[in-house]
């Protein structure tokens, strides 16, 4: 059996690595797989709303402080959706690989979405034109996301 405590923050170490490491390889490899969105799906799904809403804290100002941007943006907007993922995965039918696919792909949407609100109240500029890569990021975290939450429900048969 594996500590809840323990995946949470080999988790948040493992994300930290795998986004300075595509940072370092390609840095619109950051744009494309947010590690730490995946991450909070991951956690939110399997674990629920209060892990996914403090994962999401964690991971967001871990985000935010790797790229030197407002502090506390990436925090609030995955704290949200760590939060709404684990509430509503709780309410709704997501046991199969396709709902969950669909489930975490609309969460991301809406993470992007209000990420990209925020940064364009405080900047007055939209990323989206400039950066189109961030349109498949919802995708690559849904995809990645689902299929390790099956890897680990097969690890882990107890959660």
């Amino acid at each position: 059996m594996v500590r809840k405590g323990f995946v949470l923050v080999f988790g948040l170490i493992l994300a930290t690595a795998v986004y300075a490491l595509l940072g370092w390889l390609e840095p619109a490899l950051v744009l494309l797989v947010n590690t730490f969105s995946v991450l909070v799906m991951l956690i939110a799904v399997v674990y629920g709303e209060l892990d996914g809403a403090i994962i999401g804290t964690c991971a967001g100002l871990v985000q935010d402080a790797l790229s030197h941007g407002v502090f506390g943006l990436a925090g609030l907007s995955l704290t949200i959706t760590g939060f709404l993922a684990g509430w509503l995965s709780r309410k709704l039918d997501v046991h199969t690989f396709y709902k969950r696919l669909i489930f975490i792909f609309i969460l991301s949407l809406g993470q992007l979405l209000i990420w990209t609100f925020f940064y364009f109240l405080i900047f007055r500029q939209s990323l989206l034109y400039s950066q189109p890569a961030l349109y498949l990021q919802p995708m690559v975290t849904a995809l990645l996301a689902a299929a390790l939450i099956n890897l680990f429900k097969k690890v882990n048969p107890s959660v």
